[in-house]
């Protein structure tokens, strides 16, 4: 499989090597021939738009500029934010609303997702809390936009 969109099931997009990411959903895994960077652009343009425009909208909206959270797309608050550099080739990505909890895991972080499958990432738990922080302060603007042009 090299085509892959990013849906509501879609938990994680996890770099393995170039050329070729691991898919981390709800109930099943898979290993797609594209790269993680790849399989986020075209997501962002299967749902309308394109990751470089989704970044500069985080950009303006957040207000910063390093390992920015994106909104791939709005109607399913689909918010994905990067564990490391974007541009990075091992970047990882992960689901803002997949997330039941972390922990600490030495110098790591653990995420445990919804269905109750925990994965430890490179990341400080301090990072990850920050990266946590983000998402959710853009899915909180988004939607603070959204619903005042429904109120006007």
């Amino acid at each position: 499989m090299e085509n892959y969109e990013i849906n509501e099931d879609t938990y994680a997009v996890i770099a393995k090597s170039i050329g070729e990411s691991r898919i981390i959903e709800k109930e099943c895994e898979y290993i797609i021939k594209n790269d993680a960077y790849k399989i986020m652009d075209e997501s962002c343009q299967y749902y309308g738009s394109s990751y470089k425009g989704r970044l500069k909208a985080a950009k303006k909206i957040l207000n910063c500029s390093y390992k920015l959270p994106i909104l791939v797309e709005e109607s399913s608050h689909l918010i994905f934010f990067p564990i490391k550099s974007s541009l990075a080739d091992d970047c990882c990505w992960v689901n803002l609303n997949s997330i039941k909890k972390i922990a600490k895991d030495g110098q790591n972080s653990k995420i445990t997702f919804l269905n109750g499958k925990e994965m430890t990432f490179e990341i400080s738990k301090l990072s990850l809390e920050n990266q946590i922080y983000r998402s959710s302060r853009l899915e909180s603007l988004i939607m603070n936009r959204i619903n005042a042009k429904k109120g006007e």
